[in-house]
């Protein structure tokens, strides 16, 4: 999978040590991860999870690198989460990375893979009502809130995007 400016490799073993670093990082975990710091093994559950999904749904969780250097820039795709049964929109990028317009490419390719997908009418997705910066990306991407649930840092919101018209 590709983007304008980006490029994106499906999570899987090779993966893991970058997926590692991306969830380690204090940017990254400041909303994704709660600011908690998981071990290996967290990560490892996650490639694994990851790659159950593709192959039951067709969707997963894909590193993104940028198309000029090669450098790691984050990663976006699907994800089950604990509190949601369908897989859920996800994307997260180095802070170097933030402010160029990437999550929103980011997004968009993941989305756009995932209506090739049978199941993926609507896509949901979450994002700490703090995390204004998400928030918008979500608005702008055409996702409408659908409710609200507590979160570490206050309320989380919940949203969806409908069928494709």
């Amino acid at each position: 999978m590709q983007s304008a400016r980006l490029t994106y490799a499906p999570l899987d073993p090779a993966g893991l040590d970058a997926f590692h670093r991306l969830v380690q990082d204090e940017h990254v975990r400041r909303y994704m991860m709660d600011g908690q710091v998981f071990p290996r093994e967290w990560s490892e559950a996650r490639v694994r999870e990851s790659h159950a999904l593709l192959e039951r749904r067709g969707v997963t969780i894909w590193l993104a690198h940028d198309r000029a250097t090669g450098d790691l820039v984050g990663f976006c795709g699907f994800w089950i989460a604990p509190s949601f049964p369908e897989p859920q929109l996800l994307y997260a990028l180095f802070e170097r990375w933030t402010g160029r317009g990437l999550a929103h490419e980011m997004a968009r390719a993941a989305i756009a893979h995932a209506r090739t997908q049978p199941g993926f009418a609507e896509i949901v997705a979450d994002a700490d009502e703090v995390n204004t910066r998400s928030v918008r990306l979500l608005e702008k991407l055409g996702f409408e809130r659908i409710g609200t649930t507590p979160g570490a840092f206050g309320n989380i919101l919940l949203f969806r995007l409908p069928k494709a018209r």
